[in-house]
């Protein structure tokens, strides 16, 4: 079995700072252009691994022009695209909210398969494949040893830290820890890796735009990932990068960020052991509802996990 594979794709029309082009326009040519070499390639599944779209709030335009995309380009079964849940594709980071998300219009256009731990079969004989999906924050599925498992899941799993003293697991590692998963497919960490262990391959395409000035985003090139699952070939499609002075905004200063008032409030969080994730929930609610910039909640989200981590 041929499966094509992209993501993080963060969908949105509200585009990050410093950027100049049409940020929208962008993520479209890029999406086209998978969908274009799938197509080309034969594959016969398409996998994404969450963060489908940047928030929930994103307009009515991107998930109704997303739909038609997808409808045009014969995916008008939810049989051809599976994928998971980040914590950008629901409310306050709860699946609960799942329901009134954009990726749940997706799913009830049929245009995309959510999965989660009950698996979804495809392909016939002795070439059927078992999908299983471990979405944000959901523990992974105890898979039936008699198929070739599938498991897409969006957790942070990286082999280099995004900032110093940050906790990760490591692709090889994830792979042993999992061993009942012949390919596993995952998202959250933006950057790609392809690793394979004792016959098994575990893969990250990558964010499917740059978002930031930062030094991985800057030396990031966009791809979609082929695996052939009977030989276990694994083919990289650059999708291409414009040079970054045509896409950002280099004369204008980083913005520096205060966040001693976060900060403090973790420490408080700390100290008085609250429940991490009630406190997260909040505080997503309010951002939300004073129309917060998204990399606000990216700081917030960063210094939970380290928290949580037991990183100071």
């Amino acid at each position: 079995m041929l499966l094509g594979i992209f993501g993080d794709l963060h969908l949105t029309n509200r585009a990050p700072v410093n950027r100049i082009d049409d940020y929208w326009e962008t993520q479209k040519w890029k999406f086209q252009k998978a969908l274009d070499i799938f197509d080309k390639r034969g594959v016969d599944l398409v996998i994404e691994n969450g963060d489908f779209f940047d928030t929930t709030t994103v307009a009515c335009k991107v998930k109704a022009e997303i739909i038609q995309l997808l409808l045009a380009n014969g995916f008008y079964d939810q049989n051809r695209i599976f994928c998971v849940y980040g914590q950008h594709d629901i409310s306050g980071h709860s699946k609960y909210t799942l329901p009134n998300s954009p990726l749940a219009v997706l799913q009830s256009a049929r245009v995309v398969k959510i999965l989660d731990d009950k698996p979804v079969y495809a392909g016939a004989g002795n070439s059927c494949h078992a999908f299983y999906g471990s979405s944000f924050g959901e523990p992974i599925p105890e898979p039936s040893e008699e198929f070739y498992n599938v498991l897409v899941t969006h957790r942070m799993i990286g082999d280099k830290a995004l900032w110093p003293g940050q906790v990760l697991t490591g692709p090889r590692s994830f792979l042993r820890k999992n061993p009942k998963f012949n390919l596993i497919i995952c998202g959250d960490y933006h950057y790609r890796f392809v690793e394979t262990w004792n016959g098994r391959t575990i893969i990250n395409p990558g964010a499917l735009v740059r978002k930031t000035r930062s030094k991985f985003d800057l030396e990031h090139i966009p791809a979609a990932v082929i695996f052939d699952t009977d030989t276990r070939e694994v083919e990289v499609v650059e999708l291409g990068a414009k040079p970054i002075e045509q896409v950002f905004d280099l004369t204008r200063p980083p913005e520096k960020k205060d966040n001693k008032i976060l900060v403090e409030l973790v420490e408080k969080l700390r100290i008085g052991g609250k429940k991490l994730s009630g406190w997260k929930h909040f505080l997503i609610k309010v951002l939300e509802e004073r129309n917060s910039r998204q990399e606000i909640r990216d700081i917030i989200d960063e210094r939970l996990d380290r928290v949580r981590n037991g990183v100071k």
